[in-house]
């Protein structure tokens, strides 16, 4: 779920909903779902969310239903949004509790999960609090007048799924075995699991049914009740059969991807797309499919086109001929964006980074179109492909120059909003900002810097001291409308 935005894209935003399920048992829904269910003893928390900030969220939530002590936490499978909150629950003196391939995963694969992620645009800060209690089958946790059962699943997104069955509430917490209200994501790009091609996550989702839940807790999106268990299946099966049609044939993935894509039927485009997208699921099946023994690698992230939009050599040499400053493609870029051409215009800047490679202006401008056209992107992941490369050039771009007020602005706009949208700790991109503010004493550039503070203020709750930069940005620009939409929320 999208955090909750009260009248426009700068107002104040509420990170997460709680929905009371049974007497006993909660759902908090955030970007990634989390649940506690209350007993005689104590509480159980599942899952502790994506960063600390919403994992004390999710504590100030149990604290508003119950007193009670959280005695255990559990981690259904080790990715990071569902294991980042530990350390706060552990503070509370809870008890980490999950598979013991679960805390093997954590460790074994972080390098590789930290790299796809950082890759992708987010912040991770220090590595998930690993679990102290590990069980292999299942395990009993006892709450005083209810059990909880911990249980492998079987494999499902990841190969470690736990499920946490409640008998004496009829419900079931099934991690991101299932996945509801937007596209699944069936499997992190830079690994071998999830959706491989076979009926293993299908069969995992029915064993799981077999338990007559009344309803499921998803890894993400609202409660789960037939309907929506037949829907995650129809969806796995379509991909399954049409990308191994396909692949029985022999034909490339690009053909594959061009064919599937092109005759999606109208029920899967209308499934709103956050994280997973059909193209996803397309590349993980053949992954699968096509995966053979000694493969160099793991995942099809290496496989994925860029979602990076480009233009063909010969008409960016076309565009560029004659042009012989950063200026002149600067002006050349411009145009392309009048005209519509995002590939073009990101063609054009992109060269001029490689052609004046000692420009920071060339490349803050790329940064900047790059943020831009990843708009068009619904995808979290695929806005990712634009994120590591403008990070990058803004990293290039003050490496030449350190105090380039352009570039600290770029990449501290871009830090304070990524945290402010997905609920993180702003204070890295207001570090950048402080910096412009020393810099520059007037004008549009020294208005942004004062309005992206005053939205690192109004993330951390600072609601006074956020207006307050609020008008001070309106003071150096009364013409930047961010500043006067964020003041009036």
């Amino acid at each position: 779920m999208k955090p909750s935005v009260l009248s426009n894209s700068f107002a104040p935003r509420r990170y997460g909903e709680l929905e009371k399920v049974t007497d006993r048992v909660y759902l908090f829904r955030n970007i990634t779902n989390s649940s506690f269910v209350v007993g005689a003893r104590g509480v159980a928390v599942i899952d502790t969310q994506v960063n600390a900030p919403s994992a004390a969220e999710l504590l100030r939530f149990v604290r508003s239903v119950t007193d009670k002590p959280v005695i255990y936490v559990v981690n259904t499978h080790y990715h990071w949004d569902h294991t980042n909150g530990n350390a706060i629950f552990k503070a509370e003196g809870a008890e980490i509790v999950s598979s013991k391939l679960t805390c093997e995963f954590m460790v074994r694969r972080a390098p590789r999960q930290k790299e796809f992620l950082a890759g992708r645009g987010f912040e991770l800060g220090r590595d998930p609090l690993l679990p102290e209690t590990t069980f292999e089958g299942e395990r009993l946790l006892d709450l005083g007048d209810l059990s909880l059962r911990l249980f492998f699943a079987g494999r499902a997104e990841t190969d470690d799924a736990t499920a946490v069955h409640v008998p004496a509430e009829n419900v079931l917490m099934s991690g991101d075995t299932v996945m509801t209200g937007s596209f699944p994501i069936f499997g992190q790009p830079v690994w071998d699991e999830g959706l491989q091609g076979d009926r293993q996550w299908i069969e995992t989702i029915q064993n799981l049914m077999a338990l007559g839940p009344s309803c499921v807790l998803p890894g993400h999106g609202p409660l789960a009740r037939e309907a929506e268990i037949d829907k995650l299946i129809r969806i796995e099966e379509f991909f399954i059969a049409e990308v191994g049609t396909r692949v029985k044939k022999g034909l490339s993935l690009e053909e594959i991807l061009s064919e599937v894509e092109a005759k999606l039927p109208d029920w899967i485009r209308a499934i709103p797309v956050v994280w997973g997208t059909p193209r996803y699921a397309i590349l993980r099946v053949w992954r699968g499919l096509t995966r053979k023994p000694g493969d160099a690698g793991e995942g099809w992230q290496r496989d994925k086109p860029s979602a990076i939009p480009g233009a063909e050599a010969s008409r960016l040499e076309r565009a560029v001929a004659g042009k012989e400053t950063p200026g002149d493609y600067l002006e050349m870029a411009s145009e392309a964006k009048e005209g519509g051409d995002a590939g073009l215009r990101l063609s054009i800047l992109k060269k001029s980074t490689e052609l004046f490679p000692g420009s920071p202006e060339a490349l803050i401008a790329y940064a900047e179109a790059l943020v831009e056209e990843s708009r068009a992107q619904d995808s979290v992941l695929e806005k990712g492909d634009f994120f590591q490369e403008a990070r990058a050039a803004w990293d290039k771009a003050l490496g030449l120059r350190p105090d380039h007020a352009g570039a600290l602005l770029g990449k501290g706009r871009y830090l304070v909003m990524m945290a402010y949208r997905g609920g993180d700790d702003p204070r890295t991109g207001m570090m950048l900002l402080e910096k412009v503010v020393q810099l520059v004493s007037a004008g549009r550039l020294r208005a942004e810097a004062e309005f992206y503070l005053g939205m690192g203020r109004r993330r951390l709750g600072e609601e006074t001291e956020a207006k307050d930069k609020f008008r001070k940005a309106l003071g150096y620009d009364p013409a930047f409308a961010p500043a006067r939409l964020a003041l009036d929320s």
